[in-house]
């Protein structure tokens, strides 16, 4: 757990998480044309207010990449139903934007798998660069369900992590009004490699 590190190493570890989210914002820019800023970083094991979603019926979409190679861990990037509505509507031709066709619908769940892409990319090489490991992401994957399943299905998902760490940063966009979550599960592997890093 965050808690296993002593102060040394606990800035050593906000420092390579907050390099490699600052890459994944970048790569979000890009894609969005729009300026972000990440405004917390926080380590928690709190369960996700389902309000920030729009309340616990709301659908929630959910983008996971698993790591892969000498650390294993998971990441999701979640955006609520509003978020992603304005992605669609901001990124997106209005003619596949506003179009509910099997194409249409395809298209735009594929934009959002790509946006997970490149975005837990950054993330992985800087942690492949700094830690001296060879880690890559698998392919994601998309899930759509209610605010109301989405703690079950993290801590689910994250069962066969023996000890884990899970930080959570909000990236804020001033243009399109966005703060997905963005929740990485490790094994305890990553402590491990902090410790030595000390």
């Amino acid at each position: 757990m965050i808690a296993d590190l002593n102060e040394s190493e606990m800035k050593i570890a906000t420092k390579l998480i907050f390099d490699g989210l600052s890459m994944a914002k970048s790569s979000m820019e890009q894609i969005l044309q729009s300026p972000l800023s990440i405004e917390q970083i926080d380590y928690v094991n709190a369960e996700l207010d389902t309000q920030r979603f729009g309340g616990p019926e709301k659908d929630v979409h959910l983008i996971k990449t698993e790591l892969m190679g000498e650390l294993k861990g998971t990441s999701h990037l979640i955006f609520s139903e509003a978020e992603v509505s304005k992605l669609y509507d901001s990124c997106l031709p209005e003619s596949v934007a506003k179009d509910n066709s099997k194409e249409s619908t395809i298209m735009k769940l594929g934009f959002l798998t790509e946006i997970d892409n490149m975005v837990s990319a950054a993330v992985i090489t800087e942690f492949s660069n700094s830690l001296d490991m060879e880690i890559y992401g698998n392919v994601p994957s998309l899930k759509i369900l209610k605010a109301s399943e989405l703690n079950d299905f993290i801590v689910k998902d994250s069962s066969e992590f023996e000890s884990i760490i899970h930080f959570k940063a909000v990236f804020h966009g001033k243009e399109l009004d966005i703060c997905p979550d963005f929740i990485w599960v490790f094994h305890n592997k990553f402590v491990d490699k902090i410790k030595g890093l000390v």
